[in-house]
């Protein structure tokens, strides 16, 4: 172990403070993504029960490769070899090893691989991170962990303070980069991956230090969708069945949702919940960002819509809000940012429950401006509930993009002159905690593309993001994306709510939207 005396990289912001006492309070515990990797394009489809790493070593990760990927990769970037010491700042790890970072799983046969890898991270591992894995202030203990899934997956978990969900993602780009990097002509990599040495690499500052965050608040403008059509279409093809089935499937559980859905922030501190992995392949995806594109909104929008309506049958009072938080990365409009880090800003979309009253739509004569064929029909109308449920879709989309839209515009116009990252710094945690409204988390990282060049060597079949819970939201709905196995979608949420009717629901829409032409 070096013998010289280690020098502070830079203090803790209040937010970064905040963030890490609440890791170390057990109320958060980081963000997990993982990837699939392959050598070569094609998949592998044995499933032959004698099929075991023997005999697919030569597509594997073996650990000398994922040694000498990772040292390359922790000597380039200072927030791989950082931690927090206790006088909460950020210094260097002076030595990382091989078990200070990595931990193997394996399974007897690719069959087993296949079967517990479907999807996603093997759940019982999930559980395993959120819930056993933590962080210890003054350890000399780096604030990310792999986990090495029979040499394919790779499951980088990296805590709050320091990885955001896109610093997540761009750890397997530079991954993957690092990987194709390598010569057969290194030599091995040793156990000790990393010594630090002094000047080694600089910790830039945070974006809530910037000396602008003091401008009041900017009201927002909403913008209204035109097209009919297209939420006529998306009616008949996902809201109605998945409704229909949510309402009558409730007739001999009414009890049970009445318990679980009266306080439903009530939830349990656990950090691993229930979590359901879900896939829309390739084409379905493009084909619905289509959609999403004619009718110039983002996923996003579309996503915390669908979860309104598939929220409705549990809703008892419309008089309240859902709240989606759904962060955005900064990075690209950031000249010093770095792949890791803290570089999003957390947008807050207080939606009413009003969207969703049907009392609302009952009460208009019209809607949609005066075209005329628009005209509400009569509740005796077989129309109606169809009229009824385009109407709050529209609604909902309309307003969540609206809102995203204004705040994006304020960051583009004011910078660190921003409500939100001035929320993110100065609210404390009680303020945060004694929010009423139900908070949401949508976790979009769609943007971040992975190199698929024919010539490289290894390539990232799967990918897969979540999050830990936390103490500010009860759900969060987590989506990215690659160019083999298409959208990657996680929803997570407290063990011991009944929300197996909200998945069918919402898989349901994910999967006849991305049918739409």
């Amino acid at each position: 172990m070096p013998s010289f005396v280690r020098e502070p990289l830079r203090n803790l912001t209040s937010v970064e403070k905040r963030i890490c006492i609440e890791t170390i309070n057990g109320e958060r515990n980081g963000v997990v993504f993982s990837a699939a990797y392959s050598k070569g394009n094609g998949r592998e489809e044995t499933w032959n029960d004698d099929a075991t790493l023997l005999t697919v070593r030569d597509q594997r990760l073996t650990s000398s490769l994922v040694y000498q990927a990772l040292s390359s990769m922790i000597r380039d970037n200072v927030e791989l070899f950082t931690t927090i010491n206790e006088c909460m700042q950020f210094e260097p790890v002076l030595q990382i090893t091989v078990d200070d970072v990595i931990r193997k799983v394996e399974f007897e046969s690719y069959k087993d691989e296949l079967v517990n890898c479907h999807n996603g991270i093997p759940p019982y591992l999930l559980r395993h991170i959120f819930d056993k894995s933590k962080f210890s202030l003054g350890k000399q203990q780096p604030l990310w962990e792999l986990f090495i899934v029979d040499e394919t997956m790779v499951v980088f978990h990296g805590h709050d303070v320091l990885f955001d969900i896109f610093a997540a993602a761009n750890f397997h780009k530079l991954f993957l980069r690092s990987l194709n990097s390598l010569t057969a002509s290194e030599a091995p990599v040793s156990d000790c991956l990393f010594k630090y040495k002094a000047g080694s690499g600089i910790l830039q500052k945070s974006i809530f230090e910037n000396p602008k965050l003091h401008l009041p608040a900017i009201a927002s403008d909403l913008f209204q969708l035109q097209t009919r059509a297209f939420f006529k279409s998306v009616y008949n093809l996902t809201v109605k069945k998945p409704l229909e089935f949510l309402e009558s499937g409730q007739t001999g559980t009414a009890k049970s949702y009445q318990s679980h859905y009266t306080d439903i922030l009530s939830g349990t501190r656990d950090l691993c919940g229930t979590i359901i992995f879900g896939n829309i392949s390739p084409d379905r995806f493009q084909s619905l960002k289509k959609i999403i594109n004619r009718e110039n909104i983002c996923l996003r929008s579309f996503i915390c819509a669908i979860v309104l309506l598939c929220l409705k049958p549990l809703v008892r009072k419309f008089d309240g809000s859902i709240t989606f938080s759904v962060p955005v990365d900064l990075r690209d409009s950031i000249p010093w940012s770095t792949p890791f880090g803290l570089y999003y800003k957390d947008i807050l979309i207080d939606c009413p429950l009003s969207l969703i009253n049907d009392r609302i739509f009952k009460g208009l004569n019209v809607y949609n401006g005066y075209d005329p064929s628009n005209v509400k029909p009569s509740e005796r109308d077989p129309a109606f509930e169809e009229s009824l449920l385009e109407y709050q879709f529209r609604e909902s989309v309309s307003y969540v993009s609206g809102c995203l839209k204004q705040r994006m515009r304020t960051w583009e116009r004011c910078q660190f002159n921003d409500d939100d990252i001035k929320r993110m710094k100065f609210t404390k945690s009680e303020s945060r905690k004694t929010v009423k409204s139900k908070i949401i988390e949508i976790n979009d990282v769609t943007n971040q593309q992975f190199c698929t060049a024919e010539e490289m060597t290894y390539h990232i079949k799967d990918v897969c993001l979540t999050s830990s819970r936390n103490s500010d939201a009860f759900m969060s709905i987590s989506y990215c994306y690659s160019d083999e196995f298409g959208l990657n979608i996680c929803i997570h949420y407290p063990e011991g709510y009944a929300m197996e009717t909200f998945v069918e629901c919402f898989q349901s829409f994910m999967e006849e939207l991305s049918r739409i032409q």
